[in-house]
């Protein structure tokens, strides 16, 4: 990512310990940097839901010490991008099946709905596998002070 921006790279353990900690760390850095409530939250939903998919399904019941997650957001003047990066098995989130919306209450699984909440709250997404690691990168459209996006 470009260096010119305000950026910060957050290493995390491996667990939901690590993921709190991680996402705390995100938004108290957004805020630092003046980001919009609504962006805040955009970014925090996005790494809550990716990350605790990865460590769910991407790790399953191995130990954290024997995983790798980093967190890398960068601030730009129309959005925040974010770049998750992990040595879980391959899964991009692009070719990920849409997901449909119940008819009813009734009818809606317990949760399996964090890929179309991050695609419906992300601006852009990207994903590469590169060097055993994945890294999906999303981006959120900064608000301004009215509301409308920048």
């Amino acid at each position: 990512m470009n260096n010119a921006a305000p950026s910060l790279l957050i290493p995390m353990t491996a667990d939901i310990g690590g993921l709190e900690i991680a996402r705390l760390q995100a938004r108290q850095f957004l805020e630092n940097n003046r980001v919009d409530e609504h962006t805040v939250a955009g970014v925090e939903l996005i790494i809550e839901e990716a990350v605790t998919n990865t460590l769910r399904h991407g790790y399953g019941a191995t130990a954290a010490e024997d995983h790798q997650v980093e967190l890398e957001l960068q601030i730009e003047p129309h959005e925040v991008r974010l770049l998750i990066v992990d040595d879980a098995g391959p899964f991009d989130p692009m070719d990920a099946d849409a997901l449909l919306l119940p008819e009813t209450l009734d009818e809606a699984p317990v949760g399996g709905l964090g890929l179309l909440m991050i695609r419906n709250t992300a601006s852009s997404m990207a994903y590469e596998r590169r060097d055993g690691f994945n890294r999906f990168l999303a981006t959120v459209t900064r608000r301004g002070p009215d509301g409308e996006l920048l």
